[in-house]
This record gives C-alpha cells, sequence and structure tokens, in this order.
C-alpha cells in the first residue's frame, strides 16, 4: 500500500431539501488501500459513493484523484480510473457473461457503460479489439467465472454481483467502489467478490466497499470510515473501529432506533 494520497475527497457535502446527506465529508484512499464505509441506514453511504463516482453532484467540495481535480460527470470520472457497481446489479440481462465483461473493457474507449450495452444489443459495431476477448477470457479465468454464454437474466444474484465486480475491475480502474457487493451472494459467491478485491488490491487499485456485513467488511479492509448522519464518526483502524465508543453508539445505541 502506498503512503501517497491517490484520491482526496474534502469537505464533500449533499442536501435534499433541509436534509444533509452528506456533511463535510473528508476522505483519503491510497493505492492498494481497501476502506470500509460502514454507517446505519441513512447514514449517507451509498450517497457519498455516488458524489465520489459522480452520479450525483456534490452541493460543495472538492474531489481529486493523483493531486488533480476530476471533472463531475460519472463518464468522465469513469475515464479518469473511476470504477463501481451498485447496490442492484446493472448486468445487462440480454447479454452474456462474456458480453457484459467486454462491456466494461470496451468502455475505457469513448463509448459509455449504457451505449456500449445497447450497442451489443442492437449488433452495432463496437470498439472492441482482438485482445478485449483475450483480456476478458485471462480475467474470467483470474476470478474464477465460467460458462461464460449464459445470458445476465439466467444468473443468480450473487452471480450477477460477482459479474459486475469483474466487469468493473475489467475496466482497470485506479479506485473501485463497490456498493453492497455481498449482498444476496452465497458462500461461494462471496468469496469470489473477495478474490477480485484482492486482485484489484494487488494491483494497486484504491478500493471503498460499502456493506451492511460488518464483521466481514472489518475482516478485509485496511482501514474502517464510519459515518453517522453524513459525517465521518470514525476514521482508523477496523479493529479499533469495532472497539470504540462510536461504533457503539451508532450501531447500538440511540441513533438506531431513529
Amino acid at each position: 500500500m502506498s503512503d501517497s494520497a491517490l484520491m482526496v475527497a474534502t469537505n464533500v457535502s449533499k442536501s435534499y431539501g433541509g436534509v444533509r446527506a452528506v456533511n463535510g465529508v473528508d476522505l483519503t484512499l491510497r493505492s492498494g488501500e481497501i476502506v470500509g464505509l460502514i454507517g446505519p441506514n441513512g447514514a449517507g453511504k451509498t450517497t457519498l459513493v455516488d458524489l465520489i463516482s459522480g452520479t450525483q453532484n456534490a452541493d460543495g467540495g472538492t474531489l481529486t484523484l493523483n493531486g488533480r481535480q476530476v471533472a463531475a460527470t460519472p463518464f468522465q470520472r469513469a475515464r479518469a480510473g473511476f470504477g463501481r457497481t451498485f447496490q442492484h446489479p446493472q448486468v445487462a440481462p440480454n447479454l452474456t457473461v462474456r458480453e457484459n465483461l467486454l462491456v466494461g473493457r470496451a468502455a475505457q474507449a469513448s463509448f459509455s457503460m449504457r451505449e456500449m450495452a445497447w450497442g451489443f444489443v442492437r449488433g452495432v459495431a463496437t470498439p472492441v479489439r482482438a485482445d478485449d476477448f483475450d483480456a476478458i477470457d485471462e480475467l474470467a479465468d483470474e476470478v474464477r467465472l465460467n460458462r461464460l454464454d449464459r445470458r445476465g437474466k439466467d444468473l443468480t444474484l450473487g452471480e450477477q454481483r460477482l459479474v459486475e465486480v469483474a466487469r468493473a475491475l475489467g475496466q482497470r480502474p485506479k479506485v473501485l467502489l463497490l456498493d453492497e457487493p455481498f449482498a444476496g451472494a452465497d458462500t461461494n459467491g462471496i468469496d469470489g467478490i473477495v478474490d477480485v478485491v484482492l486482485i484489484a488490491q494487488r494491483r494497486g487499485c484504491g478500493i471503498i466497499i460499502v456493506d451492511h456485513n460488518v464483521d466481514l467488511v472489518a475482516s478485509l479492509v485496511n482501514r474502517i470510515v464510519l459515518l453517522s448522519q453524513g459525517a465521518v464518526a470514525f476514521d482508523g483502524n477496523p479493529e479499533e473501529c469495532m472497539k470504540s465508543p462510536e461504533m457503539n453508539r451508532v450501531y447500538f445505541g440511540a441513533e438506531v432506533a431513529k
């Protein structure tokens, strides 16, 4: 893990009406670091990931990657090196596993992920090179994805999540944002996703994981950021976080009842 900052979010904020969903959050991520972003429902976890990925626009704050401020749109951030998954897997149902992975690979060209998927569905020429197919087969072997000719609609939820995480990895991101990657996955699915996370870490990718399985997150990450009502309540060692008064207050105190 590098000592220098890969990504720095400073004073990031987002409000919906009178509700402050993300409240002046500072977050630093290093190359090869896995950060767990945890907190109860409504703490602002997914909103923060949306702001980092550009899916939503922040009301205030800055975001830099390798010391340079990045443009705000999702496509520009994807091109800059941000890859992500979503709470509800966005696997194209009528594309095969291989085609879904190719969408991620080819999205590095001047096409958005949505345009790429639609291009495959229509049979329109897409910016896929011959070596992309070799790279996809290598990626599938690496993450232990098999039967690549199955359609997305025929996959289990856990398999869809693994395909989505692998597709994001295929974009060769600098920062990988995983929103609820383990939800609905069985033991094999969880193991597969963990393998992908560790592959990304070995490649020097900075990774942020949002998940409600706090014990699993704590066992996997280098650092935990605990959100409470849109603000950072704890940022540090996973073991210390699990034993901290902040963790006790946020998960087992009065806030849970609200």
